[in-house]
């Protein structure tokens, strides 16, 4: 029986590209380390996160989902939107890791504190001082400031070591979702579950810096001024789309509390695992690609771009994978894995999944922005998805409830991710536009 064509062209590419990009070995390694450790989050976090969501209910589940969001949107100023921009420069120059590390893990510690005090007093602000949701933000808020550790994960990743990563992050985890189960066995209160998720970071803040001691960047950490000042100044615009992200990934669950009330908030945050459960395929594959993507770049820029039509090309398939089959057995899952009282979403799932492919997309152009240093852009196209996002459930939460949110959702990540490249990189949009289409026809460049 003769091979499809789509089939045979993957097969020939990924032959190809193995043969032809020897060097790309220890970045496929570090990356199937960083997504072992999400498989395994992921897999239990699922069972774990269903697990609660069946013991609290709709409502108090939907409690905890506000806060979460809410905290969303500072956890987003708290990174200073720095992850890529670390990883290049000490990717590019070792001799500066201590500086560069020592500033950042500074200047993050410090955001992370005023965040958390900012996210307490706003909530007590909106709410009233005795609101119960004023505590859980400020138990939830606590992991902005453990958050800080992180320095030393982009330390491993700049050198593609992320094993050590991944082995303290994942033991900090486990014990985690162990204490969830406890809680849920001793019928604990609703605020015991937000504490849990502080004491996550703090666990992994932890087990970093026993990390760390296994393989130091060789000086003692230091700060300088001049590369704080360096580094505001480029991340920015970085910091700014990250908050429109949140906004348009994360305001919709605020709008859902705020007109159709927790119980709803609850019914969709806690089934969005099912259609959000593969995201962190790509982001994890960029951290392991983004010092091999710099490399390239500076090799010619016509192997850089052939590197990152392959790279789409991967992306969009895996999106493709992901979308349609969770869309198939959404039904089967709910029923499953949260029963009757969360059977309204379903239909969320079998439609929010397809915010997988161009995410995907969006995700494969970051290591394009980083190393064009053209974060304007990704603020501007992340503000589109935000007003796409908060206009789109104005006019539709009322009258479809939670699956019209799920309908916008899908269409404010396509506006983001590949439809703003018609004004911003029209090359960028011809190679998202073919990498949709590669896996089902012959690969064939658009013009």
């Amino acid at each position: 029986m003769p091979k499809p064509s789509w089939l045979v062209t993957v097969l020939k590419a990924l032959q190809q590209y193995v043969l032809s990009s020897r060097n790309i070995l220890p970045f496929v390694r570090n990356s199937a380390w960083l997504m072992l450790d999400k498989i395994l989050r992921l897999a239990l976090g699922l069972f774990v996160s269903a697990w609660v969501a069946r013991y609290l209910g709709p409502s108090q589940y939907g409690e905890l989902a506000y806060v979460l969001a809410y905290i969303a949107f500072f956890q987003a100023v708290a990174t200073l939107g720095l992850d890529g921009i670390v990883v290049r420069d000490v990717s590019q120059n070792k001799d500066q890791a201590n500086i560069v590390l020592g500033t950042v893990f500074a200047l993050r510690l410090g955001a992370g504190t005023l965040c958390w005090v900012t996210a307490i007093g706003v909530m007590a602000w909106i709410n009233g001082i005795d609101d119960r949701s004023v505590v859980l933000t400020a138990l939830v808020g606590g992991s902005l400031i453990f958050q800080s550790a992180d320095t030393v994960d982009l330390w491993f990743q700049s050198q593609s070591q992320s094993r050590l990563t991944v082995l303290s992050k994942l033991a900090a985890y486990l014990v985690s979702s162990g204490i969830k189960i406890a809680l849920v066995l001793t019928g604990a209160p609703l605020a015991a579950f937000a504490a849990v998720i502080t004491l996550d970071g703090l666990a992994a803040a932890i087990g970093l810096a026993i990390a760390y001691k296994r393989l130091p960047c060789g000086e003692r950490w230091g700060r300088a001024s001049v590369k704080a000042r360096e580094l505001l100044a480029e991340c920015w615009p970085l910091i700014l789309s990250g908050i429109s992200i949140m906004i348009y990934m994360r305001i919709d669950q605020i709008m859902i509390k705020e007109i159709l009330g927790t119980k709803k908030l609850g019914i969709y945050a806690a089934v969005l695992p099912l259609a959000t459960l593969w995201q962190f395929i790509p982001m994890t594959l960029n951290s392991g690609l983004a010092p091999f993507v710099a490399r390239k770049k500076a090799e010619s820029d016509r192997v850089y771009m052939e590197t990152l039509q392959r790279i789409f090309n991967a992306y969009a398939a895996l999106g493709w994978l992901v979308c349609i089959p969770t869309a198939i057995f959404a039904n089967l899952a709910v029923r499953m894995l949260y029963g009757s009282h969360y059977e309204e979403g379903a239909l969320v799932v079998s439609i929010y999944v397809f915010t997988n492919l161009f995410i995907n997309l969006g995700v494969g152009q970051l290591l394009w922005l980083l190393n064009e240093h053209r974060g304007v852009v990704s603020l501007w196209k992340t503000l589109a998805g935000a007003i796409v996002a908060i206009l789109g459930n104005w006019l539709v939460i009322e009258k479809m409830g939670i699956v019209g949110v799920a309908v916008v959702s899908v269409l404010s990540q396509l506006v983001s991710a590949v439809l703003t490249n018609l004004i911003f990189s029209r090359e960028i949009f011809k190679m998202q536009i073919q990498s949709m289409i590669w896996p089902f026809i012959k690969n064939r460049n658009i013009k």
